[in-house]
Order: C-alpha cells, then structure tokens, then sequence
C-alpha cells in the first residue's frame, strides 16, 4: 500500500507493473488491442488494420518484457503469441491479416511494417524462451521477407525497409541467421548509397516521420558494430546528434520533423527508439548519451504514461461491436501511453483520421493511437536493461535508477535525494557515472569497508576494486534551477515553456506568452483545438510533491537475471 507520508522511490519497475492493466482490459473478447482511441462523446475504441499484426506484436514484445522486468506474467500474452502465429502464411511464411471491412489482406504499404514488427516480437519471444518450432518459423519468416523485398522492389517502400534493420539484427546476432545479417547489409547500403532517408549531410528530411527514421537508425546502429563498419556508425552517431537539436533536454521530440503547420507533438513510439539509439550508441563508445537518457526516461517518457483519462466518458450500456467498444474506456486505459503529447497534456491538439480507415472512423476526434502503448514498456525495458551491466569483473553504473542484479543491489533517491547506494553482492572493480548537473568534486564517496580513492576517467569515477558485502554511498547535490524550452515548427508558431529542474528531474513545466485556443493543421487544412497551455486533457508534470522534505520508501525491486540484452554487442 502507498504510503502518503513518504516518498516512493523512482524504480522503472513500479512504472512497468501499471501497463499491465491497459495489456488486459484495452482488447476484445477474443484478445485483440484496439489501435484507435477517440474522443467521441461517448469515448469509443476502434479496431483498425494495425490491430492484427503492428498493434498485437509491439504489445507481446512488451509484455514480454513487463514480465522479466517485473515477474508479473500476463495471460494475454500467450493469446497474442498464438493470434500471431496463426496469421502466418504457411507457403510464403509472411504474416497475412484476413479481409475484414476495416483490414484488407492485400496489406497495402503497410506490409513491411507488419513483417518488421513480428519479426521482432518473434524473436523477442525466442530469446525469452528458446523452442525450435518457433526458430524454425523465424528464419521462414527472414526467407519470405528477403524474397519480397528482392522481387517486388517497391521505392514506396523504402521506409519500411530501414524498420527492419533491427530485427533483421536481433536474429542475426541470436539465431546466427547470415540471410537476415546480408539482407541487413544490403538495407543499409541502399539506404546511405542513395541517400534515401537522410540527407548527405546527416539531417533528418522535412516532413521525416520520426519513429520511422529513428527506428531505422536503432538498427543501423546495431549493424554497424555487429558488422564492423565504422564508416556507418559514425553517420549513425552524427544524425542522432542532429536530431538532438530537434528534440528537448526533457525528452519531448517531434512526431514529425517540421511539420507545415503550428502543430507539433510527441509519440511515444518514437521516444522508444530515441532512446534505443542513444543507449546503443552509449553502450559502444559515447558515454555521453547516458544523461540524454536518463532525462528522457525520468521525464516525458513516464509523464507520457496514462494515469487519467477521465476526460474520456464511457458508456457502459452500449454492447461491444465487431469493431468498436464503449465500455469503461477511461479506466482500461490506465497504463497506456500517448500518442500524441504536448510538453503539458497528454494530448497536443484535436486531429481526425484523415489518410486510411472507413467512413466509421472518420471525422472522430483521436485521442490515443495505441501502438504508442507497447513502445512506452519496450522503452522502460531498454532504460531498465541499461542501467548497470557487469562485464570484464567490472560493474558500471549508467543510470542513476534503482537496478537489482545478480551482483549488486543499486538504489537511488533521486529527486528526492542526491543519493546512490550500492550494495555489493560479489566483489568486483566498480565505476559510477557522474551525473551531468554535478561536478566530481561534488561527490561524496563512502565505504563501510575501506577508505576510496576514486578516480574521474570520462563522465565517470572509478572507486577501484571493491569487495563483496560492502555498501558504497555516494552523496551529491540536487540544485533547483530553471530553463526555457522552445518548441515549433520553423516559419509557423512557437511555444515557449520555463522547465523546472531539480537534478535530472523536472517538477514542473509552465506555458509562457501567449495561450493559444487552436493552431493550423495542414492535415485538416484548417485551424483545430491545440493544448500547450495550462488547459486541455491529462495535465503533465504535476510534481510540486517532489519538493517536499518526506522519508523515501524503497519500492519493490525484480532480479535482472541479465539475459534477453540486445543493445550490447559483445
């Protein structure tokens, strides 16, 4: 039970364990996700083409992943596991969604994205328990997306070639699979010969959808280290610098790169693969990625977390459809996450669905696109992978978040403390990054073992070989400040916003000038509701509690047993 007189400790776990109530109640009677959430009155949820493949395999991905980081395990996901599978076609071994009247089996352009998603999700499901059945459909998979690719050619496509890149990876590296590892290569060469998604220069090309371009360089930047090619890491390095530039230092980014229009949001999605590139990067060479992440992860990825939705009303009298439900939308909704947020409400401005769908889901205001929900757990689970890894008898501390592995048991007190404590369970040498607001000499190192002599190597202190047993605190200040932050499109309107900071943590973020009530679409082609004021559905940021002086209750803690790691190539 929560304990109102203290503070609970920010571990990723506790964050993980709420998606466990979207995963469970936001499906219909046979476990299908619905895609589209809209804000009718009443509230309705809507099966839509994504549901089948995209939706069903980014949320097994997730659960997965919630129940290694939590041991919380679902029943949903082995019905999504089993849906899956039984869209596979036996002859080609590409997954095929059925003819309904909202999805076609023809699949349209979307059909590398469907074959990218599963891929991954498969895999994902064969490294968390290996089966040879499963491997065997796998690399029938690999062989059935190579033949398409090669013999249909489609430019219009070349989006959702870079979206495999990383799954194409993930089984090269764990079902030693050299089809998937050549088709990998032949993606990216297209890819930077042509310069068909970047520009020359390593710019992200106007209009770019982000989660797209992002994803594609989470597995450029994989292939590049597995392949050995330092020509491709390096480009992969300088557009995530690029794209830093876009971005804010608390982690909201553009759906879409420069849209045409004063509407700008954030997808959570994209947020995913935000930081799946900068912990990929970090974890070959620049360390100094580890802060962007850990600002990221601490602020608009856990804001971005669905913990109201009350502004949407159900109406529980009306029975389920095939397509839609009305039933409790508000509460099945808990633990979802945004699809398109502003730096203060979960949801930036009133867009309907324009470019696919019926006429049943037209003119609906969308209020969530429920792809986002998988990828707010993949990313909690790619923060949670990352913040210590032990490796060479040498434990590092990346993230200063609370981590229980085999080794060490590492609590962190922030915002609420400049505090980190590490209890050794084996002896080893040790190193801790220093966060970006403090200095070294900030830091206070204790032992209750043997005095310290650290040494400051990087953005990190080495503190030496330590011994089983022993607890090492290390103190340093949380400093108050404040920031402005921009965001807007260039040659349309900007939002200016004043961001306060204690530590890595942001407690609170305040509009600035003028509150505007709409902002041009060009989408719509016309001016629409827009909320980057104080007004408008699931204020973020409402942390002024954090201030408080109150003691910290650890939270509950689950063992990283360590395997299921695919963001270090050993």
């Amino acid at each position: 039970m929560k304990n109102f007189n203290s503070h609970q400790s920010f571990s990723l776990e506790s964050f993980a364990r709420k998606g466990s109530n979207y995963y469970q109640q936001m499906v219909d009677a046979n476990g299908q996700p619905y895609f589209n959430i809209f804000w009718t009155d009443p509230a309705e949820a809507a099966h839509d083409w994504p549901d089948f493949a995209d939706v069903t395999a980014r949320q097994l991905q997730a659960v997965i992943m919630l129940r290694r980081m939590t041991g919380m395990e679902l029943p949903i996901e082995k019905i999504w596991l089993n849906n899956l599978l039984a869209l596979i076609d036996p002859a080609s071994g590409l997954i095929q969604r059925p003819n309904t009247h909202y999805a076609h089996g023809d699949n349209g352009d979307s059909f590398l994205g469907d074959q990218a998603l599963t891929l991954y999700a498969l895999a994902t499901a064969y490294l968390d328990n290996p089966d040879e059945k499963l491997r065997l459909i796998i690399l029938k998979l690999i062989a059935g997306i190579d033949r398409y690719i090669k013999t249909t050619r489609k430019e219009k496509d070349i989006l959702m070639f870079g979206f495999l890149v990383k799954s194409l990876i993930v089984s090269a590296r764990y079902l030693h699979s050299e089809q998937a590892l050549a088709l990998s290569a032949w993606i990216v060469r297209k890819i930077f010969d042509e310069d068909l998604l970047f520009t020359p220069d390593n710019q992200f090309h106007r209009g770019s959808h982000v989660h797209s371009m992002l994803r594609t360089l989470v597995g450029v930047a994989d292939y590049a280290v597995y392949a050995g090619d330092p020509i491709i890491f390096s480009r992969a390095n300088s557009l995530y610098q690029s794209f830093k530039k876009l971005s804010t230092r608390f982690g909201f980014i553009p759906e879409v790169v420069h849209r045409q229009g004063d509407l700008v949001a954030c997808e959570t999605c994209a947020l995913m693969d935000y930081v799946g590139l900068a912990v990929t990067l970090a974890n070959h060479g620049h360390n100094e990625y580890w802060g962007d992440v850990e600002r990221i992860v601490r602020n608009h990825l856990i804001e971005s977390q669905v913990t109201d939705a009350s502004w949407l009303r159900s109406d529980n009298s009306r029975e389920d459809t095939e397509q839609f439900t009305w039933r409790d939308i508000d509460k099945r909704m808990i633990g979802g996450y945004a699809g398109w947020s502003s730096p203060t409400h979960l949801l930036a401005y009133e867009e309907t669905l324009t470019w696919w769908g019926g006429a049943e889901l037209k003119n609906k205001i969308r209020a969530f696109q429920n792809c986002c929900a998988g990828s707010g757990t993949h990313a909690l689970f790619i923060a949670w992978k990352n913040i210590a890894r032990f490796e060479d008898d040498t434990l590092s501390i990346h993230l200063h978040l609370d981590k229980l592995l085999p080794q060490a048991e590492i609590r962190c007190y922030q915002p609420f403390q400049g505090f980190l404590t590490i209890h050794l369970k084996q002896s080893c040498y040790l190193q801790v990054r220093i966060p970006d607001f403090v200095s070294p000499q900030q830091l206070t190192i204790e032992s209750d073992h043997q005095a310290i002599e650290p040494m400051v190597w990087r953005n990190f202190v080495r503190l030496g070989y330590r011994e089983a047993g022993e607890m090492i605190k290390i103190s340093y200040p949380l400093p108050i400040r404040t920031e402005t932050e921009m965001i807007g499109n260039p040659g349309f309107r900007q939002y200016p916003y004043q961001v306060t900071w204690k530590g890595d943590t942001v407690l609170r973020i305040e509009p600035l000038g003028k509150n505007y009530d709409t902002g041009y679409s060009e989408v719509e082609g016309k001016e629409v509701r827009c909320y980057y004021g104080e007004q408008g559905p699931g204020r973020l940021y409402q942390r002024d509690d954090w201030l408080q002086d109150k003691p910290v209750t650890l939270t509950k803690l689950f063992l990283d047993d360590v395997t299921l790691d695919i963001w270090k190539i050993k």
